[in-house]
């Protein structure tokens, strides 16, 4: 008889995590490359995967970035709600920017060029699918 899902996983992570977006602890995030930082200090940023599927192309966490101005060159397409703070996202291409804040849900296409301007300190779930992973990438 094979075992279920369930059984194998008894020594891994939870099948179902529940948690509050604005409780979970965040560790530091590699800072962003010197010409993406437009103003103020990304580099402060933090975050967690809370799942990585095992390709490592689909992710779920939760990131924090205090107030700043950076630009940001999406790797994947995400889908991320807004838990706290404020930001301005701006399409370098088209020039079209929305203000993002707390309860607010986004997306983030994949090869879009976005300049992130950080009000207050931004706080967000995302999931992301990565079109292009970097196996070097730290988180």
């Amino acid at each position: 008889m094979s075992q279920s899902n369930a059984e194998k996983k008894t020594d891994a992570a939870e099948i179902i995590q529940v948690f509050k977006p604005e409780d979970v602890p965040l560790a530091s995030y590699p800072p962003f490359d010197k010409e993406d930082v437009v103003s103020g200090n990304p580099n402060g940023h933090l975050g967690v995967v809370l799942y990585r599927d095992p390709e490592r192309r689909f992710s779920a966490g939760v990131w924090e970035c205090p107030p700043a101005k950076f630009i940001d060159r999406a790797t994947g397409t995400e889908l991320s709600t807004c838990i706290s703070g404020s930001a301005t996202l701006s399409h370098v291409e088209s020039g079209e920017s929305k203000l993002i804040s707390p309860g607010d849900s986004f997306t983030c296409e994949y090869g879009e060029t976005i300049i992130w301007e950080v009000h207050e300190t931004f706080r967000k779930v995302y999931t992301v699918y990565e079109h292009d992973w970097d196996p070097k990438r730290f988180y």
